[in-house]
């Protein structure tokens, strides 16, 4: 889960190529996690974990997200039918057992073909690693055939003459988030990580609920491997401005917009190539429990791991860079206060180090080639250096 806050606006620049006119990047929406995320605000009543969060979220975003208003006024009868109680006890069994939240459920949902299909668009295979093959299988299956459930429950409840109701809704929320974006941010990525995916897709999800606040807003990263073996990434993106008049759509925050789009992306860059090296962290594990650093990383993002810290740390060292790239200095300058203020203290070291990285491409070909110089930032760390930095940010 991230929660990522705005307390700044970015200046908007003019960059030599359109992201507009880049083919490989889409705004769009997908039904079945629209789907999904209906059957979730129908089950938050059956809930046994975050029940009281989730009944907070439905009366709080039902005020201000009008596809969550209109879903609740034309489904909310269906509070106690199979399907709730279907999409609660998953999410309840595969955060007890297995410590996962509803963001493992995305990539199924994207692998599925879009309801009415029952089709898959590929072989599916959940896999987290920090399970073991046999909790990998079990949470497949469990997934699969919730998935089976959930697209009787479409076809059965006509959830498809919803959508087509309030398309012009969701044709403005896309229109919207695309003027947001920062021009050829993808083709920046690229260049800076050495790495081309096959598709960029920001999927808007005007039913995900997460309360707004400050320019607050949730964003989901996956990704789909298509049988060709080319990959598309994509980033689930909920509604980050309150809808209060007609004409608004919850996503006209430009900060927001790129911070998620460039953000979630970039994950999908950089976790692979943090959690090859999990040997090569084991005294920044150490470190990052016995300092206060695990206790601030959670309470900043439920960064609760020394993994998922570097990953963090990383992900944001690759944004400031994509700005750079792109010569939008303003943001990149921004960005790297933004972060500092939230606490990622290895960033100017990491900003140090990456120099070494973009003047020897030769040797470097991608940002996975230097992944191992980076990890020795947090590796040749010490608990003062951390509670000290920590410190500094407090005054």
């Amino acid at each position: 889960m991230k929660k990522i806050f705005s307390t700044f606006t970015i200046i908007i620049s003019i960059f030599s190529f359109s992201q507009k006119n880049t083919s490989k990047f889409s705004v769009t929406y997908n039904k079945n996690i629209e789907t999904y995320f209906l059957a979730e605000i129908l089950s938050a009543g059956h809930r046994r974990n975050n029940k009281d969060f989730e009944l907070y979220k439905i009366k709080d975003c039902s005020g201000y997200q009008p596809i969550v208003k209109k879903a609740l006024d034309k489904f909310g009868h269906l509070k106690n039918a199979p399907i709730s109680v279907a999409t609660a006890e998953l999410n309840d069994v595969i955060m007890e057992k297995y410590g996962l939240g509803n963001d493992a459920l995305m990539k199924s949902l994207v692998y599925h073909q879009e309801f009415p299909s029952k089709d898959w668009k590929n072989d599916y295979e959940f896999e987290f690693f920090r399970l073991n093959k046999e909790q990998n299988e079990e949470v497949t299956l469990l997934i699969k055939n919730y998935l089976n459930e959930l697209s009787k429950f479409y076809t059965q409840e006509k959830i498809g003459a919803f959508f087509n109701e309030n398309k012009d809704f969701y044709q403005g929320a896309i229109n919207e988030y695309n003027k947001q974006i920062p021009a050829g941010f993808t083709n920046a990525m690229e260049q800076f990580y050495g790495e081309t995916f096959n598709q960029y897709v920001i999927l808007i999800s005007p039913m995900m609920m997460w309360p707004i606040s400050d320019g607050e807003g949730r964003g989901i990263g996956t990704d789909l491997v298509l049988k060709s073996g080319a990959k598309n990434i994509y980033e689930i993106a909920s509604p980050f401005v309150k809808v209060e008049k007609a004409g608004q759509f919850g996503y006209d925050n430009q900060f927001q917009a790129r911070f998620l789009s460039v953000h979630e992306f970039g994950h999908s860059f950089v976790n692979k190539e943090v959690y090859k090296h999990s040997e090569k962290l084991q005294k920044f594990k150490e470190l990052f429990e016995k300092s206060n650093l695990k206790e601030t990383m959670i309470k900043i993002g439920g960064y609760g791991d020394y993994e998922t810290c570097v990953a963090e740390h990383l992900v944001r060292l690759g944004e400031i860079q994509t700005a750079k790239i792109q010569k939008d200095f303003e943001r990149a300058i921004k960005l790297e206060e933004y972060h500092l203020k939230n606490n990622f203290i290895f960033l100017p070291k990491l900003e140090e180090k990456i120099k070494e990285y973009n003047s020897n491409r030769a040797k470097y070909k991608t940002f996975g080639d230097f992944v191992p110089q980076l990890l020795e930032v947090f590796e040749n760390s010490n608990i003062d250096f951390i509670n000290s930095e920590l410190e500094k940010v407090k005054k």
